[in-house]
């Protein structure tokens, strides 16, 4: 069984493009992550970076085609809702129930939710039970704010009820608009404490703050670990902290630990990306866990 647990935003031209707009408006992210003409102004910059992800959208049969190269079971796409406060989302909830419709029970579907706009609690429920979302991801520094934030609580409870698991974006984030920690795996501590039916998704392993993410997790066993945003073979080097996610994941909390792709930061296949988990020190029954079976577990597949 293999699962990408995160693999991108919903295949959908427009989709991506929103999410270049986006991703433009965040400031400190062109800067980083390069491919825009930085002498631009801020309109031109949004254009750009609009048109560069729509050119990266697959076709929807392109899509599964590379699911089938790479051997996935099924593969999670996602949207978010950041209206409040980057002003643009890359796909509504309903646009992301059209496209599940379309690709059947492979795709899985993570809905946006916005928690500065009032009704979340209700944009969870209808997203579970009309429009198909398996579960909802949050990234708080697009939202600026954290995620043990009095005001995340409907979210968590409606997602609670419903027994759909929460992503949460944990780690580095490169906006210069907000406090670099906004993102520290320390926050989801108290939230994992709160709610311990809660099934929780650090998204990207809050990296550079590994040790501490470890550590968060062995205490809450309702925190999962998600690896995308790094290429594997990474993780194993003795530079840049992987090496306690290794440990870690390698023994008390390998049954916690899981692939994901999101292929489009990444500049390589889905299929590259699992050959460096399969290469990663790790004894063959956790590779086995990291790939599919965690992520199986999660989503009660």
């Amino acid at each position: 069984m293999i699962i990408d647990v995160l693999s991108s935003v919903v295949p959908d031209p427009d989709a991506f493009a929103r999410a270049g707009t986006a991703f433009a408006r965040l400031d400190g992210y062109v800067e980083h992550f390069g491919g825009i003409d930085l002498s631009l102004d801020q309109a031109a910059r949004e254009a750009a970076a609009a048109q560069a992800e729509r050119a990266k959208c697959p076709s929807e049969d392109a899509f599964i085609a590379m699911l089938d190269a790479a051997k996935v079971d099924h593969a999670v796409i996602f949207t978010e809702n950041y209206d409040t406060t980057v002003g643009v989302s890359p796909a509504s909830n309903e646009q992301m129930a059209v496209a599940l419709g379309r690709f059947g029970e492979r795709v899985i579907g993570l809905g946006g939710v916005d928690p500065w706009a009032p009704g979340a609690a209700d944009v969870v429920e209808k997203g579970v039970r009309e429009l198909g979302m398996r579960g909802f991801l949050v990234s708080p520094f697009k939202q600026k704010i954290r995620a043990d934030d009095p005001r995340m609580a409907p979210i968590y409870e409606r997602c609670q009820e419903l027994g759909v698991p929460i992503f949460l974006h944990t780690g580095i984030h490169w906006s210069r608009g907000g406090d670099y920690e906004l993102d520290h795996p320390r926050y989801l501590d108290a939230v994992a404490g709160a709610y311990r039916d809660l099934k929780i998704v650090a998204v990207h392993a809050g990296w550079p703050w590994l040790d501490e993410m470890m550590i968060v997790a062995w205490r809450h066993p309702n925190i999962f670990i998600d690896i995308s945003a790094h290429r594997p073979r990474h993780l194993a080097m003795a530079v840049g902290g992987g090496d306690a996610l290794i440990h870690y994941g390698n023994r008390m909390l390998a049954d916690r630990v899981m692939f994901g792709s999101t292929w489009t930061l990444m500049n390589c296949s889905i299929s590259e990306l699992l050959d460096e988990v399969r290469g990663l020190p790790l004894k063959q029954p956790v590779i086995d866990k990291w790939l599919g079976l965690n992520a199986q577990r999660l989503f009660d597949l």
